[in-house]
């Protein structure tokens, strides 16, 4: 069988956006989906986040993958649309940060070589994908827990991204944070309409977020994982009603992959820190852009 190939890069929500638009081409070409995982040996901080998920794919490592920069001119060349191959295959490579359609005359065998972080690249397969990222075992004590907690209530996922968006000077300037005004105010909007609303916040920093967050509904600070556990959050993520997202991939896919009939989101309006990115297919139609 054909494969559709893609190299996975950076935290947990980068490596879901990859596969899931990996796994939309080859449902498209009946192939099947290989991951490369070279890349991994570039950051200590990194690791191949999948494996807890029931995905369709197998791994491969074919050699030393660079590590993404943040500067301008690197961008540019990593995508620009210059025809050649990789690992013996033709190589798609994404235009822009927009969605690019020319991905649906995709056909395997192909190696795609970009982030792909819009639902557009596998929303005709939406189903399959969600499937895709159910967790295979269940979830941890602890996490039972806190889905308990969830349950009782008109729950909202409120995600607040710090960690290397503070103090790594190149991801500050490329991802900036966002401000406590966004978080109340969209925590405000979201609340609206519910008896029970209840604040379950999740953070890579969860210290200052306990220091400086303090909304005026019930609140959970969930502070019960390890790193490498960041898939248990996501479960947590999407078994909430409503939804304020970071400008972070993560809790992008735990409103996503959250299906309660009365889900709402809000997300920044400004997801990175330069305006040049144009990110207007990245976040969902209906979702609320503040």
């Amino acid at each position: 069988m054909s494969s559709v190939v893609v190299p996975l890069i950076g935290g947990l929500g980068n490596q879901m956006f990859q596969y899931a638009a990996a796994r939309a081409v080859a449902l498209r070409t009946g192939s099947d989906v290989k991951l490369e995982l070279s890349w991994f040996g570039t950051d200590p901080d990194r690791h191949y986040a999948l494996e807890p998920f029931a995905i369709s794919a197998t791994t491969m490592r074919s050699g030393k993958q660079e590590a993404p920069k943040y500067d301008l001119m690197s961008r540019i060349v990593r995508r620009l649309p210059i025809a050649r191959r990789q690992n013996g295959l033709p190589v798609f490579k994404e235009a822009s940060f927009r969605y690019d359609a020319d991905i649906e005359q995709a056909r395997a065998p192909v190696f795609l070589d970009g982030y792909f972080q819009s639902e557009k690249y596998f929303s005709d397969y939406r189903e399959q994908i969600a499937a895709d990222f159910k967790l295979r075992n269940s979830p941890l004590p602890q996490t039972t827990e806190v889905l308990n907690q969830i349950s009782h209530t008109d729950a909202i996922c409120l995600h607040i991204r710090r960690g290397d968006y503070v103090t790594n000077k190149a991801a500050n300037a490329h991802h900036g944070t966002c401000s406590l005004d966004y978080y109340e105010s969209g925590l405000g909007r979201v609340a609206e309409g519910l008896t029970r609303p209840h604040c379950f916040v999740f953070s890579d920093d969860p210290v200052w977020a306990r220091e400086n967050f303090a909304p005026k509904i019930p609140v959970t600070f969930v502070d019960i994982h390890a790193t490498h556990q960041a898939h248990e959050d996501l479960r947590l993520m999407a078994a909430c009603q409503r939804y304020v997202i970071a400008n972070s991939s993560l809790s992008w896919w735990g409103a996503w992959l959250g299906s309660h009939g009365n889900k709402k989101v809000v997300a920044p309006a400004q997801w990175f820190q330069k305006r040049d990115i144009d990110t207007s297919d990245l976040v969902p139609s209906s979702w609320i852009r503040m």
